[in-house]
């Protein structure tokens, strides 16, 4: 039998950490609801997200993109997150919502190939920057929990 590997993020102090959090930093989800994609589909989609999110903080890290001003409070709310909590919220989101979304925060889009549900270039998650819950924009604040997806029509 295989061993099951510990969780390192699973310990007393951090679990300490996460309920003493007044303004918790939280990253967010968004998943389309409106492109007919399976539970599995959209599980996969988010954890695309969650790759194409960590591999954009090693890079900004790294220095290997142009220093904004921005990028610090960004990856300062990383490091905080990955130290403290890594809460995640999923909401759910109409194309409509995207377009107001992308245009208005700093965001990761996820596009699918197209090899299985959905057509090529569809937009399926949008993965936000981790922030205090405090900061999260109006736009988002008012998305609701991803419950369900809408079924693909036949």
């Amino acid at each position: 039998m295989m061993p099951v590997e510990p969780n390192p993020f699973d310990d007393a102090r951090l679990a300490q950490i996460r309920e003493s959090q007044e303004d918790p930093i939280v990253q967010y989800y968004i998943v389309r609801k409106d492109v007919g994609m399976s539970a599995g589909k959209a599980c996969a989609q988010v954890a695309h997200a969650a790759q194409m999110f960590i591999m954009g903080y090693y890079h900004m890290r790294s220095g290997a993109c142009a220093p904004h001003t921005q990028h610090a409070e960004l990856l300062d709310y990383t490091v905080k997150w990955i130290g403290g909590s890594f809460r995640k919220v999923v909401l759910s989101g109409t194309d409509k919502d995207f377009e107001k979304i992308k245009s208005a925060i700093n965001v990761f889009v996820v596009r699918d190939a197209g090899l299985t549900e959905v057509e090529p270039g569809t937009e399926t998650v949008l993965v936000l920057w981790p922030m205090p819950k405090s900061k999260v924009p109006k736009i988002i604040s008012r998305l609701q929990v991803l419950k369900e997806l809408k079924p693909k029509e036949q």
